[in-house]
């Protein structure tokens, strides 16, 4: 069946950032009649003026319940019966009504606000891996500075906050008093840190597992590598490549394991310095990876699968690679592209 067969229709979120976009992308691509709306809180967002799509300007997240009144709303008015949501921030506001929405048909593919948690929460995440004894960077949370003596994992270092998107408020102190002084600075700017070992290697050791589940069941799992990031320290992927490696793929699961049960889409960054390393954890996204277009490409295309699952188990059957990995060897590069909008200022279009 098609998959504007198994859905009166899908919200998009967050389509001005990779993730969002890409799984706009993905489904247009796999069936060009699905109905599509395009979401962000950026009027100008990229996405929004997708081919194929409509859109609307939601609050922003940081409000969550002004934020689930929006979506509800434009749900009801729209038709639409499924959510998939592109940030942290708004798979944060989702969690706790997710269950609650599918039961009544609208359809929130977004794991328990428990279990979201280690996805939003650095901090948290590490002190559950340390528990159950996987590899991660020697870390340490600090409350105050003086706890900062307590920092014996040598220079340079990494300061991040506990609850960051991306590259923001991670800086590399290379000394105790860098470090105080940056801690001090990020604390004021962003809330709690952690402090962590630096892992040596460039962009091209940091790898993605990602995986769709259905209720604690894995219904498939990809991995990729970055290329070239944006800044290059760390950041925005802009290139990457699928890989063929069961050893970090297992790793990977083996912290979504950890954390779980997972419902819908989540993805664990490592980093593994050499081929002979462990795969040291960094981080794990509660949505949709930033290179899931890369797997679409590759032959596997992940957002219409989540779809397919959402309408139940059986329209799944045949749209699965038998194969392991499920991919085939790609690389992808992102680069601009121009599109002329509309001259209205309207909400929408």
């Amino acid at each position: 069946m098609s998959l504007a067969t198994l859905t009166s229709g899908i919200l998009v979120t967050g389509v001005g950032a990779p993730p969002g976009l890409g799984t706009l992308r993905s489904l247009r691509l796999a069936d060009p009649d699905v109905k599509l709306v395009a979401a962000d809180i950026n009027r100008l967002a990229g996405g929004m003026f997708e081919p194929g799509t409509t859109s609307v300007v939601l609050p922003s997240a940081s409000d969550p319940e002004a934020y689930r009144i929006a979506v509800r709303q434009v749900c009801t008015e729209r038709k639409l019966d499924i959510i998939i949501p592109g940030s942290e921030a708004e798979v944060a506001a989702l969690a706790p009504v997710a269950r609650d929405w599918t039961e009544a048909g609208l359809r929130v593919p977004v794991s328990d606000p428990d279990v979201i948690a280690f996805g939003i929460d650095k901090g948290l995440l590490l002190e559950r891996v340390k528990r159950v004894g996987l590899p991660h960077p020697q870390t340490l949370q600090p409350t105050c500075a003086e706890d900062l003596a307590d920092w014996s994992g040598g220079y340079p270092c990494v300061v991040k906050p506990r609850t960051s998107r991306g590259a923001r408020g991670v800086g590399y102190p290379a000394s105790a008093q860098e470090l105080a002084s940056m801690w001090r600075e990020t604390v004021a700017e962003h809330g709690p840190c952690v402090v962590q070992q630096l892992i040596p290697g460039g962009a091209e050791t940091i790898y993605t597992i990602g995986s769709l589940w259905n209720r604690g069941d894995l219904i498939v799992s990809t991995l990729h590598r970055k290329l070239q990031t944006n800044p290059p320290t760390g950041g925005v992927a802009i290139a990457g490549e699928t890989v063929d490696d069961p050893e970090l793929m297992a790793a990977g699961l083996a912290v979504l394991q950890a954390s779980g049960p997972w419902h819908g889409l989540a993805a664990v960054e490592v980093k593994r310095p050499t081929p002979d390393a462990p795969a040291y954890l960094l981080e794990i996204n509660p949505r949709m990876w930033g290179f899931g277009y890369l797997m679409t490409l590759a032959g596997l295309n992940v957002p219409a699968l989540l779809v397919r699952m959402l309408a139940g188990r059986e329209h799944l059957s045949g749209h699965i690679p038998s194969t392991f990995p499920p991919y085939t060897p790609t690389r992808m590069v992102r680069s601009w592209q121009d599109i002329e909008i509309p001259p209205s200022t309207e909400t929408g279009r």
